[in-house]
């Protein structure tokens, strides 16, 4: 019961007026039969004055969700635009909740699930599984997934829990309903272990979805098991159920609110204003090269979804990042820019032996990684162009690319402890090198001996005085390692070693150091249980017990390492100016920290002439910064 609300706060005619209302939702909401979805099925597919693209069979499957199917006209379907000249064909109609289940993909999801491209993870047990990515029919408007029933069921448990954490909307849907339309879709489950599944899945409107369904004391695991006649009985035998309780209060002569109360949050549960996907296509401005391409539901309802995905605050940065980053691959694809396969190995979604084989790859974390930080900085113009439209770019940059290429690449790393990959995400906000964009490529170098070669070919680049294809590819493969495993894993460093992630990646792949420190992290993250090497001079592993092989400490030495001591290439007059700039900006901001913070009392505002100086100086400077230092944004 409402904390605010009781039997003293409420009337009995008040009472009386709730029970008699609560008595007339209930007579009219009725369980329409089987004959009544056909019929509204073929007059929705032979009546449309737009291409729908479903079968009369699968508009079936769709409408059985709706509570009164005699009400459905073709005549109601509207357009909603969508980004890349694209339209949705939408159907408004009321639909039972319990016949629904929360999208097995989605943009809120992607960051905490664990992916099958993780050599760690593993189809069973392994928490939060992602599903393979989702596939469509050439025509018709339909979310295909494949999977074993329990990995499928799995899945759409954890991601009600998931949204039920992080938007719980039960209090809100108990009190008032559903009062924002859904976005749905015909959905069907292709097991791996039995026969398909056709459902009704909610696209957008998943906390909500999920929260009804708490209300009523149903999992999305248990509406996947029921058939859609059981599904039907099952509704029947709820609204039974909820007309007795009426009638019960209706007689009894006493004020029983508790139970009102109860009837009516599952009744303001049960049914849900939505938008019923009912076809797409393209919108009357699309251009001819448009009209070619191979675009496909998929990428539409991609498209369509957008941000509105990652609302609110409480779905983090992170998923509107990779959420974005799969659309990107997804339009590339679209534009036949990228095969099946390639799609498959960018999205790291499944077990990729067989896809990495066929394209000439192999599985090592480190290759998939190498592959996708080229995909997403190719210097091929179409691709650029396409990628730079998805993700809301005038023009490609390293800062402006990292984001979205290590949400992807990062799933190869699912497996490891959560703390390592929050680490990864924040140092990997601008973790591509300055010359990523050039032109360089990833072979395949599946054994020991493969890398070595890499490896000579790198050095020999460095001693001849430039970093050269073999340089990018050593550092393409080395970056996300370094990131997952610790060594690049916490954000920016102390104090004295402040730089992001690109400054020691760009350093390292200038000198032979640098290059056998990349190509022995590169190595290890090959290892059952890796962990991050330290090398020294001679290329040689450093054997320390004093110092703790954690992310801090690992990242502390190597940024001493590369930011604050020569490498063993000897660095030019330029080079010693500006690593005295960095030093001297670091050394000035950890005195200035350590002062305020040893004062008395500490961090008390500053005053007096030599302040004033110091602080006349520091504008200058920084205004000298703003004027010459020119950003790749």
């Amino acid at each position: 019961m409402n904390e605010m609300e009781n039997e003293q706060d409420v009337a009995e005619p008040d009472y009386r007026d709730r029970v008699d209302v609560l008595r007339g939702r209930i007579a009219h909401l009725v369980v329409r039969d089987r004959r009544s979805v056909e019929s509204a099925a073929e007059r929705l597919v032979q009546r449309a004055q737009v291409e729908i693209g479903h079968t009369e069979e699968t508009a079936a499957e769709l409408l059985a969700a709706v509570v009164d199917p005699r009400g459905v006209q073709a005549s109601q379907i509207r357009q909603q635009r969508v980004r890349g000249n694209r339209v949705l064909h939408l159907l408004r109609t009321t639909v039972w909740t319990p016949l629904l289940l929360v999208d097995a993909t989605n943009g809120r999801f992607v960051v905490g699930q664990t992916y099958l491209s993780d050599p760690k993870v593993s189809e069973t047990g392994s928490a939060h599984l992602a599903l393979p990515a989702p596939e469509s029919a050439p025509e018709l408007p339909s979310l295909i997934y494949r999977g074993s029933r329990a990995i499928i069921a799995n899945a759409l448990d954890s991601n009600a829990a998931y949204v039920l954490q992080h938007n719980n909307w039960v209090e809100d849907i108990g009190a008032n309903g559903i009062l924002m339309p859904l976005l749905a879709g015909h959905v069907e489950f292709r097991f791996t272990d039995g026969t398909p599944r056709p459902a009704v899945g909610v696209v957008d409107g998943t906390s909500r979805t999920g929260s009804a369904h708490k209300i009523l004391g149903l999992r999305e695991s248990e509406i996947l098991t029921m058939e859609p006649t059981a599904q039907r009985r099952w509704l029947n035998k709820l609204m039974r159920h909820l007309g007795a309780e009426a009638e019960k209060l209706a007689k009894s002569t006493g004020m029983h609110l508790d139970e009102l109360l109860r009837a009516e949050r599952k009744l303001n549960a049960l049914t849900a204003e939505a938008d019923l996907i009912v076809g797409w296509g393209w919108g009357e401005q699309a251009t001819p090269q448009q009209r070619q391409g191979k675009s496909s539901y998929v990428s539409t309802l991609n498209l369509a979804l957008g941000a509105q995905n990652i609302e609110p605050k409480a779905f983090s940065a992170e998923a509107q990042k990779t959420l974005l980053a799969e659309r990107a691959v997804n339009t590339l694809a679209d534009y036949a820019l990228l095969s099946a396969d390639e799609l498959v190995f960018a999205l790291g979604r499944e077990d990729l032996a067989g896809v990495a084989e066929r394209l000439g790859y192999n599985t090592h974390r480190d290759e998939r990684c190498a592959w996708l930080i080229r995909l997403m900085t190719t210097p091929k113009k179409e691709e650029r162009r396409v990628i730079n439209e998805v993700l809301g770019a005038k023009s490609f940059s390293a800062k402006g690319r990292s984001p979205y290429v290590f949400e992807l690449a990062l799933r190869s790393f699912s497996g490891q402890d959560n703390n390592l990959l929050d680490h990864a995400r924040n140092a990997a906000v601008h973790a591509l090198w300055t010359n990523v964009g050039h032109a360089w490529e990833v072979e395949s170098r599946p054994e020991d001996t493969d890398l070595s070669k890499l490896e000579q070919e790198a050095l020999a680049e460095v001693t001849g005085g430039g970093s050269g294809p073999r340089c990018h590819e050593v550092a393409a493969r080395a970056v996300v390692p370094l990131l997952a495993l610790g060594g690049l894993g916490v954000d920016r460093g102390s104090v004295a070693y402040r730089g992001q992630a690109s400054a020691v990646i760009d350093k390292m792949i200038t000198n032979a150091w640098g290059i056998k420190q990349l190509m022995a992290t590169i190595r290890a993250s090959r290892q059952p249980k890796p962990q991050f090497p330290r090398l020294d001079e001679d290329g040689q592993t450093i054997r320390d017990d004093e110092q703790p092989n954690t992310p801090a400490a690992n990242n502390d030495w190597l940024r001493t390492r590369v930011l604050m001591k020569p490498t063993s290439t000897p660095a030019s007059r330029a080079d010693q100016a500006q690593q005295r700039t960095l030093t001297g900006l670091a050394e000035a901001r950890a005195g200035f920290d350590g002062y305020r913070e040893l004062m008395e009392p500490s961090y008390q505002s500053l005053s007096g002439e030599i302040w004033e100086e110091a602080a006349k100086g520091a504008r200058t400077l920084s205004k000298d910064l703003g004027l010459y230092v020119v950003s790749d944004d």
